[in-house]
């Protein structure tokens, strides 16, 4: 497990529409998420987190006419955490990384689905995630490569 510190930060808005549109998706394919609130909490990490496996990771999912046609659907990963607002007791979330999220390569920032939790403004908060994690940093150092 490991915790990792950040701030919450106002979105766009566009998640009350999207996770709106793919809930049905996923009560069907991880009805753990089934409860949550139809949005997105989004995150400014203190730390990077770059996720190699998931909890669960959806098929492709049709959750837009546009992707019927285009892409077959959109790929969701989730990751079990506990998540503790500045003010709130912790509750149970979910990572939420879905495929074509603006954010999605962004190891700083993270979407969040949770319930109801009824914080305002943009408080400190903290992840902890409930799955194995290590903590590291990964170096590349170009004076190493052959020349070619």
């Amino acid at each position: 497990m490991g915790i990792i510190k950040g701030k919450i930060q106002r979105g766009l808005g566009e998640s009350k529409n999207t996770v709106h549109e793919q809930m049905p998706f996923f009560r069907k394919c991880f009805p753990e998420v089934g409860g949550c609130k139809e949005g997105t909490i989004n995150i400014l990490l203190e730390k990077p987190l770059v996720i190699l496996t998931p909890d669960f990771a959806s098929q492709p999912l049709p959750w837009h006419p546009a992707f019927k046609v285009v892409k077959g659907g959109e790929v969701f990963k989730f990751v079990r955490v506990s998540l503790t607002v500045e003010g709130c007791k912790p509750v149970k979330a979910w990572i939420y990384k879905a495929q074509f999220s603006p954010y999605h390569d962004n190891p700083f920032y993270i979407e969040v689905l949770a319930p109801d939790i009824g914080f305002s403004g943009e408080p400190s908060c903290s992840i902890e995630i409930l799955s194995r994690c290590s903590e590291g940093f990964v170096v590349v150092d170009d004076s190493e490569r052959p020349a070619g």
